[in-house]
């Protein structure tokens, strides 16, 4: 990976560490399990979703319906989270994407593209991009999965749509 690419992950990996710092509370809505209350679902979904079992529900390779939320995917988000601080929203892709990475339905990158909606922010395994710096004195950041819809770690997820190769000639 060539040197600007690194940096430019890097970059954008503490803002996502910025943006998750800013966007904590007390009580995670991220987390949600059968013992929440229907109002935490009713913040964001237009109805109540019907949950299998009490363990915590983690939605990220569920498919997204986008007319289950009683907002759209960027006012959703931002009723709690900062939309400054991340990835720019609202940018219409002209090339396809994976069907596991939902766009809005003009074909715009929102939100709940990159992320999903429910579940912890810790993984088992590195999720996301992380500078020298972080990997020396910031172990626990490595493992944290900013609800990320795939692994990014040297930035395979940010890669999907940020090509440093493309329109070079191979």
């Amino acid at each position: 990976m060539n040197k600007l690419l690194r940096f430019l992950l890097s970059v954008g990996s503490g803002l996502m560490l910025s943006f998750m710092l800013t966007a904590q509370a007390a009580d995670n809505p991220h987390v949600v399990s059968k013992q929440d209350g229907p109002a935490t679902c009713v913040i964001c979904h237009s109805d109540i979703p019907k949950l299998k079992d009490d363990n915590i529900l983690i939605s990220k390779n569920l498919p997204v319906d986008l007319s289950r939320f009683s907002q759209n995917g960027v006012t959703m988000c931002s009723s709690c989270h900062d939309p400054n601080v991340v990835h720019k929203v609202g940018v219409n892709v002209d090339f396809p994407v994976p069907a596991d990475l939902p766009l809005n339905q003009d074909n715009e990158i929102i939100c709940l593209t990159c992320h999903y909606t429910h579940g912890s922010l810790d993984s088992d395994k590195p999720q996301a991009s992380c500078s020298m710096m972080d990997r020396m004195l910031n172990a626990e950041r490595l493992h944290k999965s900013f609800l990320l819809r795939r692994n990014n770690s040297d930035g395979e997820l940010c890669l999907i749509c940020h090509n440093p190769n493309q329109g070079t000639k191979q």
